[in-house]
């Protein structure tokens, strides 16, 4: 759980950084399921854009870890205290960049959307080999709109890339640019600008969604605004899907398929 000062950090920044979360053991088991689910990846789908990247979920029976991960309560206890106990685990995904750099962009422009993303390198990085970078406090207005003013070199809308050469690089916007070490989880709000930039050819990241359960106008409206970038998501990342053995929730697990209905009712699945 976090303290009253990191979720005050949380709240004002957008972010926060949680060492030595994870062991070596929980590592080694993602960094083996991460594996099999490149391979996967490799054979199905092309890496896209300059990112280079490869995505998909884990959320079969080839990834049982990665796939029950959403509701271990180390992640959904800080979940639930963030979201105000309405958490729902939507993905457990992976990421595979061979690109140098990720763009600027957050996660979300759905104005009333609450949710968050639990980042986990396999990796150490920093500011230099492809670490995330942040512009804390962009995850509120009026930030988070006065950035989409300045000029971007490159940006990746899901499937659309864009170039402006008198725009600027990743590395040229001022930014908090964090320092992970193997175990280290990072948490940040889906409306907060991110990108990344000095990545490796074979840069692993693994992250948890989750978001608060909608239940106004406003918020149901924004939820479907949701399922819509995830569906134009899927379909330049194919392999981003809810695997039948994930919502057959065979184990009958209570919390999973609260979840469940809920996705159904808002459109996901």
């Amino acid at each position: 759980m976090l303290s009253k000062q990191d979720m005050t950090h949380y709240e004002i920044f957008g972010f926060i950084l949680m060492k030595n979360m994870l062991d070596q053991k929980e590592i080694q088991v993602m960094t083996s399921e991460f594996e099999t689910g490149l391979t996967r990846a490799e054979n199905q789908t092309e890496r896209t854009s300059f990112r280079k990247q490869l995505n998909w979920w884990n959320m079969g029976p080839d990834t049982p870890y990665l796939a029950s991960i959403l509701e271990q309560d180390k992640f959904l206890d800080i979940a639930n205290q963030v979201l105000e106990g309405e958490a729902i685990g939507s993905f457990s995904s992976a990421n595979s960049f061979s690109g140098n750099r990720t763009d600027w962009h957050p996660d979300t422009q759905a104005k009333h959307w609450k949710g968050l993303k639990f980042g986990v390198y396999l990796q150490s990085l920093n500011e230099n080999t492809g670490a995330l970078r942040v512009i804390p406090g962009s995850h509120k207005e009026p930030l988070h709109s006065d950035f989409k003013k300045i000029r971007l070199k490159e940006s990746f809308n899901i499937s659309e890339m864009k170039t402006d050469s008198g725009g600027l690089d990743v590395n040229e916007i001022p930014a908090y640019n964090t320092r992970i070490e193997l175990g280290d989880v990072i948490m940040f709000d889906n409306h907060l600008w991110h990108g990344s930039y000095g990545g490796s050819e074979d840069r692993r990241l693994v992250t948890l969604g989750y978001f608060k359960n909608p239940k106004t106008k406003e918020e149901l409206a924004s939820a479907v605004q949701a399922v819509q970038q995830e569906k134009q998501a899927r379909a330049t990342f194919p392999l981003l899907a809810r695997h039948p053995e994930w919502t057959n929730n065979k184990g009958n697990n209570k919390t999973r398929q609260f979840w469940i209905d809920r996705l159904k009712y808002i459109g996901y699945i």
